[in-house]
């Protein structure tokens, strides 16, 4: 393959993504060829924290990124899926590679591995690590791609590991139960190094590993924690503000008052700035609050102010949540939201998620539903069974053939039916997203935006 695009159909078609190979045999051993070995010694110069979870870790990657950016240290991360560009999954000081620099090394990822196959997310995975260590970053941040303990980003073992959440997510792969799921997210402490557990009630599955490795538990609610408190009022927004505590490596207790809050999980910005603080205990307080200011993520909690064809203003709010968990923070989310009088929902979801778990947090949350199946065959839940299952809870409910479809039948609802301040939640997977994203372009070449 010679473009970036070719490298990915070569791979896709080798293998689909969705089509996971879990083991670190593999990875491990192409690693070492293509790494330089003091990656893998306790006094390699690059700092890897490694972020699992089942909810969380984008937004954890996001914060902990845009602190280290603020505070001037070179920062790589490696994040999946991607929304537009597989170009997003790696980046370097918040920049996107390009996409010479990921064919280049899917070139020589391709050359080292000899009999052994790797994955689509394994040859991504590589590619990071790769390039992060070219580009000599001080902190690289690796996302669990599914579960931890056979992940790819596992081979490394972490400075700092972190649990944002566990919920139930991926059973097939993971388990049918919360203990099961996070014995296999548990999988990427490391004995004396730090393991952060975003919740104030970690599952037992994760504090049993921490004690059987013998690793420094840092616990939401006892290590650290992130509190909001109530800020000054602006018109409708009311900006609130953030208290941290938490824990250094002499076990000194921290605070830092009065931070701004981005748009993003508590949990998440919490644990990004428990890492922070084990990693650079002496940042000034003035870069820490304009990394908090400066971290957004894109399809989480995304906001975009449009107008409908009538030039009625509406705002389009984008949220990849997939998941009963990742659904009821979106929930709670909107019902904190001061200003909007009307909701109206897009909805697309995967074939191998809970429809039930996913919308019961939005009952009678939305004035209209708007249900489409997404473009991804593979992995589709049919538009069909969506309305099905609101119909069965008495949601009013219209079906799409598509995302675009839907989203364009949302503006024409606004237009026809609905009240001021109407904001369209776009939410279900990453795929709904990122129709969604590419349809808003679409929506105002055919003048459904101004």
């Amino acid at each position: 393959p010679d473009s970036l695009s070719e490298w990915l159909s070569f791979l896709e078609t080798r293998r689909p993504e969705h089509q996971m190979v879990l083991g670190l045999e593999r990875a491990d051993r192409v690693a070492r060829k293509l790494l330089p070995q003091q990656f893998f010694t306790p006094q390699r110069s690059v700092k890897v924290v490694t972020i699992g979870g089942t909810n969380g870790k984008g937004s954890t990657v996001a914060t902990l990124a845009a602190l280290l950016q603020a505070a001037g240290i070179r920062v790589g991360a490696w994040t999946s899926p991607h929304l537009l560009t597989f170009n997003e999954r790696i980046c370097i000081d918040g920049e996107m590679v390009s996409d010479h620099l990921i064919c280049d090394a899917f070139a020589r990822i391709e050359a080292l591995r000899g009999d052994d196959f790797l994955s689509y997310f394994e040859f991504g995975a590589l590619a990071a690590m790769a390039i992060c260590v070219e580009q000599n970053v001080d902190v690289m941040l690796l996302e669990v791609g599914i579960g931890g303990r056979l992940d790819a980003v596992n081979i490394v073992d972490a400075d700092i590991s972190i649990v944002t959440t566990v919920d139930l997510d991926h059973q097939a792969w993971l388990g049918d139960t919360v203990e099961a799921i996070a014995y296999v997210k548990a999988g990427i402490f490391r004995a004396g190094r730090p393991a952060i557990c975003g919740e104030y009630q970690p599952a037992k599955a994760l504090l049993d590993t921490i004690a059987e490795l013998g690793a420094q538990g840092l616990r939401r609610g006892l290590a650290f924690d992130l509190i909001t408190e109530e800020g000054t009022k602006s018109g409708t927004d009311t900006r609130h503000r953030l208290t941290f505590t938490g824990t250094s490596q002499t076990n000194e207790k921290v605070v830092w008052p009065n931070l701004p809050q981005p748009p993003l999980p508590l949990t998440s910005v919490a644990c990004a700035l428990q890492a922070l603080l084990w990693l650079y205990p002496e940042t000034p307080r003035l870069k820490i609050e304009q990394g908090l200011a400066q971290a957004k993520l894109a399809g989480r909690c995304q906001r975009i102010e449009t107008k409908t064809a009538e030039g009625r203003p509406v705002a389009v709010l984008l949220d990849v949540a997939h998941n009963p968990q990742s659904a009821r923070y979106l929930a709670d989310y909107l019902s904190s939201e001061e200003g909007a009088s009307q909701y109206i929902a897009v909805l697309g979801m995967l074939n191998d998620k809970d429809i039930d778990g996913v919308i019961a947090p939005f009952a009678d949350k939305f004035a209209s539903w708007h249900v489409a199946t997404v473009d991804f065959p593979a992995r589709a839940r049919a538009g069909i069974d969506l309305e099905q299952a609101l119909v069965v809870r008495g949601e009013p409910v219209y079906r799409h053939d598509s995302v675009v479809e839907a989203l364009a039948a949302a503006f024409a609802w606004i237009d026809d039916c609905a009240e001021v301040n109407t904001t369209i939640v776009v939410f279900g997977s990453f795929h709904t997203v990122a129709e969604a994203l590419t349809s808003l372009e679409t929506l105002s070449v055919a003048g459904h935006r101004r």
